[in-house]
């Protein structure tokens, strides 16, 4: 009994092994020059001389949360991710310009045409100025963690 016990245990410890690695690795794989970490505020305002974002926020079903970066003058591109991990679950995004036009709304399958739980996009020749994103809890059991990165080059 405590041989299978202890196998059990082993298992679990590699998976949860493998999970932190992986959650250790994804920050650094993205573009910008941003630092990443855990926010659970629902708004967020970034300082004018930060150039991008990159968190873990929660959100629940039916809530708004709202982030924002500043794309300095003739930065060439506009990276945004916003990765949720669980498939079954559903958040959209909504990008809206400095002039305050909404730039793109975006669902799940939008953009790839697969139900994979992240949106990523890339805006050319930005506008200068504060960005602003809504991210929204379209389908979402509980309480859902996101990564949410915005940064230019």
């Amino acid at each position: 009994m405590f041989k299978k016990f202890f196998c059990g245990m082993m298992t679990y410890n590699h998976f949860f092994a493998l999970v932190l690695a992986l959650v250790l690795m994804v920050p650094p794989a993205f573009a910008g020059s941003s630092e990443c970490s855990v926010n659970i505020a629902s708004e967020e305002e970034t300082p004018a001389g930060d150039a991008g974002i990159c968190a873990f926020y929660s959100i629940q079903q039916g809530e708004t949360n709202h982030h924002s970066a500043n794309v300095p003058p003739g930065s060439s591109t506009l990276f945004v991710n916003l990765n949720w991990f669980i498939p079954q679950q559903s958040l959209t995004l909504k990008i809206i310009s400095p002039s305050g036009s909404t730039y793109a709304y975006y669902h799940d399958t939008d953009l790839d045409g697969d139900k994979d739980a992240q949106i990523r996009t890339w805006i050319s020749s930005p506008e200068a100025g504060m960005w602003r994103f809504q991210v929204y809890g379209e389908e979402v059991q509980d309480t859902q963690s996101y990564f949410f990165e915005a940064a230019t080059e």
